[in-house]
């Protein structure tokens, strides 16, 4: 899930058959965005052509099946723009919010849930998943707001000096993209303070939809349902034992580099296993696992959506990065969270913490979040207190002026008009 990717509009998954980010994720197979600019969180209406297709039972004919309609969910975009803000605050000072890092795992979880709705859902419809189709649709979301970051980035080092230039400006924008960055960054090649340091959790979605979407087809046209779910567990166990046993094997885990922490963190073979606890709830949903639960089962989950929220935030405040605990402990401990909270969304649209989450003004900034979480990084880097002599709070309101300005002007002139296209060429 890419930080900036919407929910594919409303599209069925047929729970009889076995679907990317910030993004995840994009739209859905028929290439028409959701419309998640609204405050309604009303769950999703039977699409038009699903009603005239279904015809009036006999009175003696069995209940039709439940299908699950990811749909437009403000709460699954409010929760980006939650997460982005984090991330902000973080990386003005890096010091306010020291367990930021738990954000990333609520976008991984997201994504995951996201791109396996999508995909099962193209599978269930024509009994195939188009690779040429989801690898178009993931480009056309994806790729414009990067290649426009790395432009305006180019620009801004063609005017102002950057020390280093040759690796903060030029090779991380190659890492970005090519989506390599996180293993740039796990083998302690990348720079410091690059100006795209922030795309390695970018290319870790990026390999995983490469990976995931073909287990995906294989597991579509060989008409195994179970095996979806096989990739899922074994993807989430191998990840899970690599990261244990990167941090066991290292001979010291605390070093003046943070060398096993860096490689533990940043790379994407030792943070898959968020990315594929939401494929399993995708696989879940399509499933009809996340419909009906009895009156209690939902009062059990509200109740754990409340505690899995708190423990977030307790988290956000209290667990700094390069810990043996964090990778150990809160990494599965903060996806597990996040995917409660994903679960309540999807199974209680009309409760009050989804309603607050999909507020319009939340659900807007969600949509922009992708391009945000691009740009932000870069505008930090060059416009800080120490440059301009200005105090936090002036400075701060400029940043985010820029990095907004920019964000709503990319979302309007490029990412919408963008998608518009590629659903009359979906039409066609």
């Amino acid at each position: 899930m890419e930080v900036g990717d919407r929910q594919p509009a409303a599209a069925p998954v047929v729970v009889d058959e076995p679907t990317g980010v910030p993004d995840t994720a994009g739209s859905g197979p028929s290439g028409r965005p959701a419309t998640a600019g609204t405050d309604s969180v009303a769950p999703p209406t039977v699409a038009a052509g699903d009603a005239a297709a279904r015809v009036a039972p006999d009175a003696g004919s069995a209940e039709e099946p439940y299908r699950f309609r990811l749909g437009n969910r403000p709460p699954l975009t409010g929760i980006r723009a939650l997460a982005l803000f984090t991330v902000l605050t973080y990386h003005s000072n890096f010091k306010t919010l020291p367990g930021t890092w738990a954000a990333i795992q609520v976008f991984f979880v997201l994504s995951g849930f996201l791109i396996t709705a999508m995909l099962a859902g193209e599978g269930m419809r024509n009994g195939r998943i188009s690779l040429k189709g989801f690898y178009a649709r993931r480009a056309v979301r994806l790729v414009p707001p990067l290649l426009l970051t790395v432009a305006l980035l180019g620009i801004y080092a063609s005017f102002v000096h950057v020390a280093n230039a040759s690796q903060r400006v030029w090779g991380d924008s190659l890492a970005a993209m090519f989506y390599y960055a996180d293993y740039r960054q796990a083998f302690l090649h990348a720079p410091f303070f690059g100006y795209l340091a922030q795309t390695w959790s970018l290319s870790i979605e990026e390999q995983f939809y490469v990976i995931w979407s073909i287990l995906m087809v294989v597991a579509v046209a060989t008409h195994h349902r179970r095996l979806a779910y096989g990739f899922a567990v074994a993807g989430l166990a191998l990840s899970t034992a690599d990261r244990l046993w990167q941090v066991y094997s290292a001979q010291h885990f605390y070093t003046p580099a943070n060398v096993a922490f860096t490689r533990v963190y940043y790379a994407f073979d030792t943070r898959a296993d968020a990315l594929f606890v939401g494929c399993l709830l995708g696989l879940l949903a399509a499933d009809g696992h996340l419909h009906r639960w009895r009156p209690w089962a939902i009062r059990a989950l509200t109740a754990a959506a409340v505690a899995s929220t708190v423990f977030l935030v307790w988290i956000l405040l209290y667990a700094p990065l390069f810990t043996e605990n964090l990778v150990v402990w809160w990494l599965p401990l903060t996806t597990v969270a996040s995917a409660v909270v994903i679960v309540y969304f999807v199974m209680r649209p009309e409760a009050i913490g989804s309603r607050l989450v999909g507020l319009g003004v939340l659900v807007f900034i969600g949509d922009l979040s992708y391009t945000v979480y691009l740009v932000h990084f870069p505008v930090y880097l060059a416009i800080g207190p120490a440059g301009t002599g200005w105090g936090f709070w002036p400075t701060e309101l400029v940043r985010l002026a820029i990095i907004f300005a920019i964000a709503i002007a990319s979302w309007f002139c490029i990412e919408k008009p963008l998608m518009r296209w590629r659903q009359r060429s979906a039409a066609r």
